[in-house]
């Protein structure tokens, strides 16, 4: 690779963790996921890390945890070695949305408790339930385009074998 390909891999990389920061994520857990998405091997040490975003240990520290904390990567360790690396997901997104199912149904049970208690006669009764009957909607949704994206997956594979 020559430097001006480095350069731009280096310039997208950036560009790329700020779409993930006006997203929600925090800056250098998005720095640190842009920096694997743009690796081949989607594998990097801390060390590595911490040389291509130019940032100190703590702060790459952190930002593994909090990417392991929602299921982008995973830590790992080289076999018979004390080398520790971050590891993006295969098929990251769809790794990612699978997971988020745990979640849904806390969002989707805490609304059905709401409305129970504050009943549908009462305005914010009312967003509960909106809330649940969009959790239960959302659930279906993403099963559903998660079979799809399952078969459409499935299908490429075959095409290109």
């Amino acid at each position: 690779m020559t430097r001006a390909d480095e350069s731009a891999i280096a310039g997208f990389r950036e560009r790329f963790a700020q779409i993930m920061v006006e997203s929600g994520m925090p800056r250098m857990a998005s720095r640190v996921f842009a920096a694997l998405m743009v690796t081949d091997s989607g594998e990097l040490s801390a060390a590595e890390l911490a040389e291509q975003l130019d940032a100190g240990a703590s702060a790459i520290s952190g930002a593994v945890k909090y990417l392991v904390q929602v299921r982008l990567v995973e830590r790992g360790r080289e076999p018979r070695s004390r080398h520790d690396f971050c590891r993006i997901h295969e098929h990251t997104w769809s790794h990612f949305i699978s997971q988020s199912d745990p979640v849904l149904v806390q969002v989707q049970t805490g609304a059905d408790e709401g409305v129970a208690l504050m009943g549908l006669d009462s305005p914010a009764g009312r967003r509960l339930d909106e809330t649940r009957r969009f959790f239960v909607f959302l659930r279906e949704e993403i099963n559903q385009s998660m079979a799809k994206w399952r078969r459409l997956q499935a299908a490429e594979t075959e095409a290109g074998s």
